[in-house]
């Protein structure tokens, strides 16, 4: 009886080992998840396959020292299917072939023992190259995207079968843990790259390099539209040219266009640009220009959502320059999103650079 209850000790070790890993997993995502709430509906929960080949290191352990190794280097493959849970989370099932691991009797070739895995694991995305690092930053910014390089680890639980040619073998228990680390490098169409060092039971490793693809909606660059060239000024009548009475000159002192900045996912107009708003209002009292009111964000969320939000960031300005008297006719907006930076999207200052309405006078 002993043989059962090493054997259900073990498993015991395993499950406790992934529950444990999961929790500390899943813990570490909870900081960001206030901030997930407002941004979920945009963010896609999408389906996605992965397949890749790598290299492994096999080791089975024998019951005796006439029984060695001779070869436990071999090539492997694999695929898995997985559902995005949300932007710091995905599950994913897989399946592997691990290759086989060469045994020698007394340095004599005796046979080979194959590996085949399969598994569910959690994979926890930890930093973005667009995001930063989610486990030292609680504030909104560190919601990811799955685009540009992420760092993710994973755990998760699997079970692993053998089959032996000329070599007699027993397997204490299939079931085992598994862990790994890894880089993903993904595209705005839903393809991805991958790169990851996995950790099967005592007796496997695998290094992979694979293809991912998502399939789902992927938001849509939307279409800016297009600012009308000025029309050509028809050329005067040379015949009917009038000496021109000179004009006393007139001193107009140019007006200098406010530029408003935003929080993080916010449209709200602050204090400071509202006393600049008031100032640039009365400067246009007695001008009859036009002005085009530019909305515009920084790269973190999707497309369509930064669309969105420069858009309302622009009619927060347009409102408010109504309020103070300037014609609506006069006035026009009109969103950007994330398509016109001016500053580096990857610095928490050039991210606030670029949360900003622009007003041009026309």
């Amino acid at each position: 009886m002993r043989l059962p209850i090493r054997k259900a000790q073990a498993i015991a070790h395993t499950i406790s080992l992934v529950v444990t890993s999961a929790a500390l997993l899943a813990g570490a995502a909870i900081p960001g998840l206030h901030a997930q709430e407002m941004r979920d509906a945009d963010f896609s929960k999408r389906v996605y396959v992965t397949g890749g080949l790598g290299l492994t290191r096999v080791e089975p352990e024998s019951p005796s020292d006439a029984l060695t190794i001779s070869d436990n280097s071999d090539t492997g493959a694999h695929l898995g299917l997985g559902y995005d849970l949300n932007r710091m989370l995905s599950v994913e099932v897989y399946v592997a072939d691990l290759g086989t691991a060469e045994v020698e009797f007394l340095g004599t070739a005796a046979g080979s023992v194959d590996y085949q895995v399969f598994g569910l694991s959690l994979l926890g995305y930890l930093v973005n190259s667009r995001s930063g690092f989610v486990l030292a930053d609680s504030q909104p910014e560190g919601l990811f995207r799955r685009e540009g390089l992420s760092v993710y680890a994973r755990v998760g639980i699997g079970h692993m079968e053998n089959d032996a040619d000329r070599v007699d073998y027993f397997r204490d228990y299939p079931t085992h843990a598994a862990f790994g680390l890894g880089l993903e490098y993904g595209f705005r169409n839903g393809f991805a790259l991958r790169t990851e060092l996995m950790s099967l039971d005592t007796d496997a490793q695998y290094a992979n390099v694979g293809i991912l693809k998502r399939f789902g909606d992927v938001p849509a660059v939307p279409l800016i539209p297009p600012i009308q060239p000025a029309l050509p000024v028809p050329a005067a009548d040379k015949t009917a040219i009038e000496p021109a009475v000179p004009e006393s000159p007139v001193s107009i002192e140019p007006i200098v266009s406010p530029v408003p900045h935003f929080e993080f996912d916010k449209s709200d107009l602050n204090e400071e640009d509202m006393r600049k708003l008031d100032i640039f209002a009365e400067s246009m009292r007695d001008r009859e220009s036009e002005i085009v009111i530019e909305g515009h964000t920084d790269w973190i969320a999707s497309e369509s959502y930064n669309m969105s939000l420069s858009i309302r960031r622009a009619e927060a300005v347009y409102n408010y320059l109504a309020s103070k008297g300037m014609s609506p006719s006069r006035m026009t907006t009109m969103g950007y999103g994330e398509t016109r930076p001016i500053s580096n999207n990857n610095t928490s200052a050039g991210r606030a650079l670029n949360r900003r309405v622009e007003i041009k006078i026309r």
